[in-house]
């Protein structure tokens, strides 16, 4: 080996050495191959949001090609940036519940067109990061009972659920009573669904990392050689394997931030609901996986949530200009902690794999819902989970939780929080427990009282 070749590689194991160091490799008990390992992990997990985020905001007429390169570039740089601003094994990625709040409440039901909405996303991240950086998350949270909270969760899961379960022609609209009623389970597309959640389960259970990905690629391979009803293939040839990057032309920096003012009253509780799901998803997943990783203090808490929830907060901002939906910290992240990440080098090389994955861009085009279908209902069962956290024994807290559970998918997300918040402030006064409301609880009953009032009128 020439003098020449081991200089180089001195200086490539000095420069890895000082990166370590800065990162606090040695110190958290990892190497820099566990975090690669990790970090390919955590991508492999969570890389499915390239093809179903796209699905879902194409609803509202955005270009789903430019999508899946904004949601490439989003997950991207906002997982560097919270690896290199946080120094945590935490991804981030335009988030599941958001993007359906986004897609089928905000812009198909209110009516609010998608550059406002994503106006609405930019306000949101806006508000998330100055309560971050003056300590008042914790205050708007409080103002949310934890049942409420879960059955928010659980009800945001049922709403993911049905919308894989309907785009496979699992369900079918009816008239009268069901509203809805069992679609023809002989089609291709609702066959996917049924086996592709069957595989997809067994795999997880059996901890195959990756599950929903290789279901997803295995269902758009079938889908090639399989003709649907209208006897075209289920999935489109593709023009090319690699391409490169398709440019924003239509959703760089296209949001409206006016249109919020314009129309405050009416889309106040939409505005509140996203940050709400910014702020309370971000929370409970970073703490939940920096403590399987031993990155809490004595108390059990997040060393400096600060840090992370400013790299969180900047990533909603930042997604919106890009063309997104809120991003957040993904809980798939778990998987690479699982596989020994403990620092930032997880998340940045997450980060970059996304990027390399904007050169597959006419495979992600060519995905079909039905492909998508298992995605969905799997990601929202596991949302659904989070009902167990119900306290069932207090029917002043069970209560609310459930009707919010119920009314998120039959309604919306927003009205779903709001009543669900408005019956647990009414059952807990009438029952002589007003001293267990919170003040800011009160303020947030009463505007969504007087949005009723003027919605109605």
């Amino acid at each position: 080996m020439s003098q020449r070749i081991l200089t180089l590689r001195n200086r490539i194991w000095s420069l890895a050495d000082r990166v370590g160091l800065w990162f606090q490799i040695n110190q958290r008990g990892s190497s820099w191959r566990t975090e690669v390992i990790a970090g390919l992990t955590t991508f492999a997990t969570m890389s499915y949001v390239l093809a179903v985020n796209p699905m879902i905001l194409s609803e509202t007429g955005m270009n789903r090609a430019e999508l899946i390169t904004a949601t490439a570039l989003a997950a991207g740089i906002f997982s560097i940036l919270m690896g290199l601003l946080a120094n945590l094994p935490l991804a981030q990625a335009p988030g599941m519940g958001a993007n359906a709040f986004f897609t089928y409440t905000v812009v198909i039901s209110i009516g609010v067109p998608w550059e406002a909405a994503l106006g609405l996303v930019f306000w949101s991240g806006v508000i998330f990061l100055i309560l971050t950086l003056i300590g008042l998350r914790q205050i708007l949270l409080d103002a949310f009972p934890e049942s409420v909270k879960a059955g928010m969760t659980a009800g945001i899961g049922l709403f993911i659920a049905f919308i894989g379960i309907k785009n496979s022609g699992l369900v079918v609209p009816a008239d009268g009573v069901p509203m809805i009623q069992l679609g023809d389970i002989s089609t291709p597309e609702a066959l996917f669904a049924i086996a592709g959640l069957i595989v997809t389960i067994a795999l997880m259970i059996r901890k195959v990392p990756g599950a929903i990905l290789i279901v997803l690629s295995g269902l758009t391979i079938i889908g090639l050689f399989v003709t649907s009803a209208d006897g075209s293939p289920v999935t489109p040839l593709p023009t090319a394997i690699l391409a490169a990057p398709i440019w924003l032309d239509q959703l760089w920096l296209a949001l409206d931030p006016i249109h919020l003012f314009n129309h405050f009253s009416m889309l106040f509780p939409a505005l509140l609901t996203l940050v709400f799901l910014d702020l309370f998803s971000s929370l409970v997943a970073m703490n939940a996986m920096c403590q399987r990783a031993g990155l809490v203090n004595a108390q059990g808490d997040m060393k400096d949530p600060r840090t992370a929830l400013t790299a969180d907060a900047l990533a909603t901002i930042g997604a919106s200009g890009l063309g997104c939906s809120t991003a957040n910290v993904y809980g798939e992240s778990a998987a690479g902690i699982e596989s020994g990440g403990r620092t930032g080098i997880t998340a940045i090389i997450v980060g970059l794999l996304f990027f390399a994955a904007l050169l597959l861009n006419p495979i992600f085009l060519i995905i079909p819902a039905a492909a998508t279908a298992p995605a969905l209902i799997l990601i929202g069962l596991l949302m659904c989970s989070e009902i167990r956290k119900v306290r069932f024994d207090d029917l002043g807290h069970a209560g609310p939780a459930i009707i919010t559970l119920f009314l998120m998918p039959l309604t919306s997300i927003s009205d779903g929080m709001a009543i669900g918040l408005m019956t647990w402030v009414g059952i807990m006064t009438f029952s002589g427990r007003v001293r267990e409301v919170p003040l800011l609880s009160w303020l947030l009953v009463a505007s969504f009282i007087a949005y009723y009032s003027f919605a109605m009128y």
